[in-house]
C-alpha cells in the first residue's frame, strides 16, 4: 500500500515522463498506483494532481476553450503552418482529448479559432495564423471545385443502411451501430482470446475472461463503441473500464487499450473485407 507521499512522488514522476498530467490508468500502469487508495487519500485524481503541485490542466481538469485555441494558434504561428493533430500533440501544451471532446474532428479546430478571434477582436494579434487558415480554406474550396470530393449517391430514405461487405459466414456486412459491434465481437471473441461472462446494459457493457498468456486468464471489463471516441461523448469513466472494443478507432490519445475489430477482421481476411474464396475460407 502506497503512502500519501509515495503517491504524490509517483504522480510527479509520471508527469515528468509523459510531459503532461497522467491519467489514472497511466498511474496504475506506469507506477502501480491503486485507484481506490488514491481516492481514499485525496478524494479524486484532480485533487491528487493539485497536491502534487501540477498545473490545473490535463486529466482531471476542464480546460477553458480560450486556452485550447490560443495554444493551438501559438503552435501554428511557430510552425508557420496549420498543424496536424500529431504535430500539435508533439508541440502543444495540452493533450488532444479536450480538442476531440469539443470539436469531434481535428479539422474543425482552425474554424473554431477563426470564429473565436473574430468574436474577441484579436485578429490583429494573429494575422499570420488567420492568413494560414484562409489559405487552407481556399485550398479546400479549390479541391472541391475540381471534383476531388468522393461522389456520394443520395440515400433512399425508405431503405436500411448496411456497412461494407465482410463476406464472413457469421456476418455479411460491417456494423453501423454499437449493437452490431457487440455481435461482431461475439463472432471474434474466441479468436481474439476472450470468453464472455456477461453482457449488460449498464456500464461497462461486458465482462469477459481474457487469455493473457498460455494457461493464464484474467477478468476484463469491456465497453463497446461504434467509434472509440464515443467513449468520451458518452461521459464514461476511464477507471471503470479496462478495454474499449470498437469498429473504428478514432481517439488517438485514448488512455485505455483499444481493440479495433475492423482491423482484426481484416488481418484474418487477408487484409481486405472483400476477400476472395481463400480469405473467406480462413474465416
Amino acid at each position: 500500500m502506497m503512502s500519501k507521499q509515495e503517491i504524490l512522488k509517483a504522480i510527479r514522476a509520471c508527469a515528468k515522463k509523459l510531459k503532461r498530467n497522467p491519467t489514472l490508468n497511466e498511474l496504475r500502469r506506469l507506477a502501480g498506483v491503486n485507484g481506490s487508495r488514491l481516492d481514499k487519500e485525496f478524494g479524486s485524481l484532480g485533487n491528487a494532481l493539485a497536491a502534487a503541485g501540477l498545473e490545473g490542466v490535463g486529466s482531471g481538469f476542464e480546460v477553458a476553450e480560450s486556452a485550447l485555441l490560443l495554444d493551438w494558434a501559438g503552435v501554428a504561428q511557430k510552425a508557420g503552418r496549420i498543424p496536424t493533430a500529431q504535430q500539435y500533440d508533439k508541440a502543444g501544451k495540452f493533450s488532444l482529448g479536450p480538442f476531440y471532446t469539443r470539436y469531434e474532428r481535428w479539422g474543425r479546430v482552425m474554424e473554431a479559432f477563426r470564429n473565436y478571434a473574430r468574436a474577441e477582436k484579436i485578429e490583429g494579434r494573429w494575422k499570420g495564423v488567420i492568413r494560414l487558415i484562409e489559405e487552407r480554406r481556399e485550398k479546400n474550396r479549390s479541391a472541391l471545385a475540381h471534383g476531388n470530393k468522393p461522389r456520394r449517391c443520395p440515400l433512399m430514405q425508405d431503405r436500411t443502411v448496411y456497412g461494407d461487405p465482410l463476406l464472413m459466414p457469421e456476418m455479411a456486412h460491417a456494423p453501423v451501430n454499437e449493437a452490431g459491434v457487440v455481435f461482431a465481437f461475439g463472432v471474434m471473441a474466441w479468436r481474439l482470446g476472450f470468453v464472455v461472462l456477461r453482457v449488460q446494459t449498464d456500464f461497462p457493457d461486458c465482462e469477459a475472461m481474457r487469455r493473457m498468456a498460455k494457461g493464464q486468464w484474467q477478468w476484463t471489463r469491456i465497453e463497446f463503441e461504434q467509434e472509440s471516441r464515443n467513449f468520451l461523448r458518452h461521459g464514461h469513466k476511464i477507471d471503470g473500464c479496462d478495454l474499449i472494443v470498437c469498429w473504428v478507432h478514432n481517439w488517438p490519445e485514448c488512455p485505455l487499450e483499444v481493440v479495433e475489430l475492423s482491423k482484426e477482421i481484416a488481418k484474418i481476411a487477408g487484409n481486405t473485407y472483400h476477400g476472395d474464396t481463400e480469405a473467406r475460407r480462413k474465416l
